[in-house]
């Protein structure tokens, strides 16, 4: 719809034969003269008209404002301002982001519970991910036998199989070596 469409559906002061009447009203509702009954409607000239910015063009679509502006010369003083446009929250994509902000209110609160709740998850180590297809993660939950002591359950413990300063002296003895490399040996 074109504002001169607007104007003839929408415009008390347009007339039948394309003139306008030229009344407008105060706040205390008394009615005033804003231009010489008779002559042309403004819009067909394509100049500013106070009543159509201020009655007709809240009732109708955003769009038809959008073409008024634009048809008014760039020097045409005027209460009309361009839309802005509109930006949706990234996240949800349901509700619009205020200026200077990154996510609605609804969806940056949830962000930050998340981040919180992750921190702190961190901080108490916990963060540790679960690995299902992990081989050493399944082995450790298949394999669950406890060993102590000896790493080696097969090998025997005995005095013969350590390496210790009396077992070497000994040794040496039953070799037939001197008690003097023997105490040496030991002292090692």
């Amino acid at each position: 719809m074109t504002p001169l469409k607007a104007a003839k559906e929408h415009c008390a002061n347009y007339q039948s034969d394309g003139s306008c009447l030229g009344i407008a009203f105060r706040d205390d509702l008394s009615m005033y003269p804003f231009r010489k009954e008779g002559l042309p409607c403004l819009l067909r000239n394509c100049e500013a008209c106070p009543y159509f910015e201020e009655i007709v063009l809240p009732q109708v679509s955003p769009s038809v404002a959008e073409q008024y502006r634009k048809s008014l010369p760039a020097d045409a003083v005027t209460s009309v301002r361009p839309q802005r446009a509109i930006k949706l929250c990234p996240d949800c994509r349901k509700r619009e982001v205020e200026s200077r902000k990154r996510y609605c209110a609804t969806c940056a609160k949830v962000r930050k519970r998340k981040s919180k709740r992750q921190h702190m998850r961190e901080k108490r180590g916990l963060a540790v991910e679960k690995t299902e297809i992990s081989p050493i993660g399944a082995q450790t939950l298949t394999k669950a036998e406890i060993t102590t002591g000896y790493h080696h359950p097969k090998t025997s413990i005995s005095d013969a199989s350590f390496s210790t300063g009396e077992g070497i002296a000994q040794a040496a003895l039953e070799d037939g070596e001197s008690i003097d490399t023997a105490e040496q040996a030991v002292a090692q």
